[in-house]
């Protein structure tokens, strides 16, 4: 499997062990993203799974789900009789 990745510090990171210990990428990005919500710069609203197009990319889907999806991105099944 490859990964694309367009951050060569993440692929340097990745491949050189030693560097892990001198990243607190995860630390320093929770207390960002938790200082941007408390200050309402950014917030979480929720979005049923009815409305998540995503998932067709993420997740297993039933048929009428997936069919729903499609159409609402407009993909056409090209292999489909005119």
């Amino acid at each position: 499997m490859k990964l694309y990745c367009d951050n060569k510090s993440a692929i340097n990171i990745a491949h050189n062990p030693v560097q892990h210990d001198r990243t607190k990428h995860i630390e320093v990005d929770r207390h960002f993203i938790k200082e941007k919500l408390d200050s309402g710069l950014i917030c979480t609203p929720y979005v049923p799974s009815q409305r998540q197009l995503a998932d067709i990319l993420t997740k297993g889907l039933r048929y009428p789900d997936f069919e729903r999806i499609i159409c609402k991105l407009g993909m056409e099944n090209i292999y489909s009789p005119a």
